[in-house]
């Protein structure tokens, strides 16, 4: 969910020199030569740190070229987070390791586990020493970011390593006993994964990592901020792809799209009031020049994605509605299309700001 959902070609341009950029700049000059039957070398002497599973195989690919036939990956988990003609790199063999770590949330039913906090870790055989930690967007499962990201950086030799960031599904906002809690404990999910990921590798490769770098988008984005802020000792860099941007003063998500909710169908009407229209989307914080998106967007995202968020945040606002009536007229009592969120209690910027 990205801060200004009509942005996202510009900053997807932008941002995407930046990855090239920051994982180009490798640790080493050149990476570790591939012993003979590397892909297997300390498989049994891995142990991931908190784990309460894990699983490791020997791959003769790790990239999605390989890990898609071989079952380990989940194509669903990425499916339309990339164009269909992206190149596929292959010749990446090494050690995956999936697992998760206690949880008591059972949205994520990969591998038949039923269980949240699920992880996966990748090590190829040539080793960069660079490690790449990962959280996903949207509400998406470990595997969300193969393509986008782990293909890409897995091919220039760093380690990889990507958490479900501890709930999954529409209906995140359903884990936790308060306002906040299932957003917090994704961050908490990727510092878990990164002190762990750190230590398999050292325990593959004989040596830390001599970098760490966290990468993501949208959801994923905002984690990436949050883990500089708020734990700079884990990390050398980091990507914000579209990250979403939460602020308990605003913007935020809830601030910019029930102006979109109740504008964009009059837009879309043409009319005497769609230029009207137009002016409050844009003054809501959607760029000029994606217009084109609009449509998509509406129909895609914006309505439950306030919905949901308004949920995670502040569930008294419908009472005991559940996340809201999707595409409700405004007027409607508790429809998020009038959500006023500046006039909301003190209580859910409180809950905003812990997230920021």
């Amino acid at each position: 969910m990205s801060r200004s959902p009509g942005g996202n070609r510009v900053r997807t341009a932008a941002t995407g020199a930046a990855l090239l950029l920051a994982l180009t700049a490798t640790p080493g000059d050149a990476r570790t030569p591939a012993p003979a039957s590397a892909t297997c070398v300390r498989l049994d002497q891995l142990h991931v740190p908190g784990a309460e599973r894990q699983r490791a195989a020997c791959l003769g690919e790790l990239t999605t070229a390989g890990t898609v036939g071989s079952g380990h990956t989940v194509p669903a988990d990425w499916a339309g987070l990339t164009p269909k003609d992206l190149p596929t790199p292959t010749g990446v063999p090494g050690i995956q390791i999936d697992g998760h770590f206690p949880d008591t949330s059972r949205t994520n039913t990969h591998h038949g586990w039923d269980h949240d906090a699920q992880f996966v870790i990748r090590l190829p055989d040539r080793w960069n020493g660079g490690l790449v930690v990962a959280g996903t967007p949207g509400n998406r499962a470990q595997y969300a970011n193969d393509r986008a990201i782990g293909d890409w950086v897995l091919a220039r030799g760093y380690a990889y390593a990507a958490t479900d960031k501890g709930n999954t599904g529409t209906g995140f906002h359903r884990d936790g006993r308060r306002p906040a809690d299932a957003v917090a404990e994704w961050n908490r999910r990727v510092t878990q994964l990164t002190r762990a990921a750190r230590a398999v590798t050292a325990q593959r490769y004989g040596r830390p990592a001599a970098r760490t770098l966290a990468t993501g988008i949208s959801n994923g984005g905002y984690l990436v901020r949050w883990q500089l802020e708020n734990h700079p000792e884990l990390y050398d860099g980091g990507v914000d792809w579209e990250g979403t941007l939460w602020r308990a003063d605003g913007p935020n998500p809830l601030t910019s799209l029930p102006t979109a909710l109740r504008a964009y169908p009059t837009y879309a009407a043409g009319g005497a009031g769609a230029a009207h229209a137009h002016r409050k989307i844009l003054a809501a914080g959607f760029p000029a020049g994606s217009e084109f998106l609009w449509p998509y967007h509406h129909r895609t995202y914006w309505d439950l994605t306030q919905r949901v968020y308004r949920e995670e945040f502040d569930p008294g606002y419908d009472g005991p509605t559940e996340a809201g009536t999707p595409y409700c007229r405004p007027g409607t009592p508790g429809c998020d299309a009038d959500y006023d969120y500046a006039h909301r209690p003190a209580g859910v910027h409180r809950a905003v700001d812990g997230s920021s």
